[in-house]
């Protein structure tokens, strides 16, 4: 939790809390393509946020608890996120074909795909800017 506070009083932001809800291909090139994903989003909080900007890191995991970094990026499309509420956001992910060797390797092996992604989120609340930080760590079965 996130203390800021103003003068004469305080107002608590609360962590968002992200999931990967799906992952679909966007596009292909020769050497990389573009992934669309859908992420759930809850802002805990008494009051809506308007999102500015999201930043993150998408890692798989690979052999040995190893992890291997699919993307990162930050997507600036302005979102608002409703008081205690739960939306879908749709970032455009551009990867590696060679990062994604590892996560094909993962699923093979194991019929899983587990994935962690964090950043911070850029938000505009009733006090002004603040970036709020933001972990998630989850299997998928493609």
């Amino acid at each position: 939790m996130l203390v800021i506070a103003a003068p004469g009083c305080a107002l608590f932001y609360q962590e968002p809390t992200v999931r990967i809800a799906d992952v679909r291909l966007a596009g292909v090139g020769l050497s990389s393509g573009t992934a669309e994903i859908e992420l759930e989003v809850e802002n805990p909080n008494i009051f809506a946020l308007e999102v500015r900007r999201l930043s993150y890191l998408l890692e798989i995991e690979g052999r040995g608890d190893r992890w291997s970094p699919l993307s990162e990026g930050s997507s600036v499309e302005s979102i608002r996120l409703p008081r205690r509420s739960t939306e879908e956001v749709r970032i455009q992910v551009p990867f590696r074909y060679e990062a994604v060797g590892v996560a094909l390797r993962s699923w093979w092996e194991t019929g899983d795909l587990t994935y962690r992604v964090q950043g911070e989120i850029e938000t505009r609340g009733p006090l002004g800017s603040v970036e709020l930080p933001f972990r998630a760590q989850g299997t998928m079965r493609p």
